[in-house]
């Protein structure tokens, strides 16, 4: 691993949100430095925007969410261990807020957001495919609050299982299960529309 330049191991190096001057910007916001963590806030916000979004469902709710968790950083960015990867400990700032309007049903009702679906299909197939993103996205909905954290972090953000259990604090064997009853959930519920004609 890269060292930073006071010697220790660089969190931001080998990052999925890697950009020249980074690490140092880093550094610079943990002095208190109000541009330098404005600069973080700006490389950083739609990352967690689309987490935040695909967790409640919402833009006001996912837009709150961001707000909060950069609050919590910055009070708290001072303290921040610069051998841990700075994305990591952001994804479960926010994976926790999210998991209390879960929890408390903060959320309003599910609002489709056809910018977040992927679009490297075969044009003719494209319509298909967002309407059974959105379907999947609106059926995650349904999931209890762990399931559908850990459905969204390990299958639509890509994360591996173990970034997935640091980020939620849950043991790889809770990451796991949790994972396993999401997609047989969402599979069962995705086959009885099927048979019923999509209602």
């Amino acid at each position: 691993m890269k060292k930073g330049g006071n010697g220790n191991p660089n969190p931001i190096q080998g990052d999925e949100h890697n950009a020249p001057g980074l690490y140092q910007i880093l550094i610079n916001s943990k002095t208190g430095d109000p541009k330098a963590f404005q600069k973080l806030v700006e490389h950083y916000s739609s990352y967690l925007y689309i987490l935040a979004y695909r967790l409640l469902d919402n833009p006001e709710d996912a837009g709150d969410a961001v707000q909060e968790t950069f609050i919590k950083v910055w009070k708290h960015i001072s303290k921040f261990d610069l051998n841990r990867k700075f994305s990591t400990w952001l994804y479960r700032i926010v994976t926790n807020i999210c998991f209390d309007y879960l929890r408390s049903r903060k959320r309003k009702p599910y609002e489709p957001y056809p910018e977040d679906i992927p679009m490297d299909y075969d044009p003719q197939d494209t319509q298909i495919i967002r309407d059974r993103a959105d379907l999947v996205k609106k059926l995650a909905g349904e999931l209890t609050p762990k399931q559908k954290i850990v459905f969204v972090l390990r299958d639509l953000q890509d994360l591996d299982i173990k970034e997935v259990a640091s980020i939620t604090g849950m043991s790889l064997g809770t990451v796991k299960s949790n994972l396993y009853y999401a997609r047989r959930n969402l599979r069962e519920r995705l086959e009885q529309m099927d048979r019923w004609g999509g209602n």
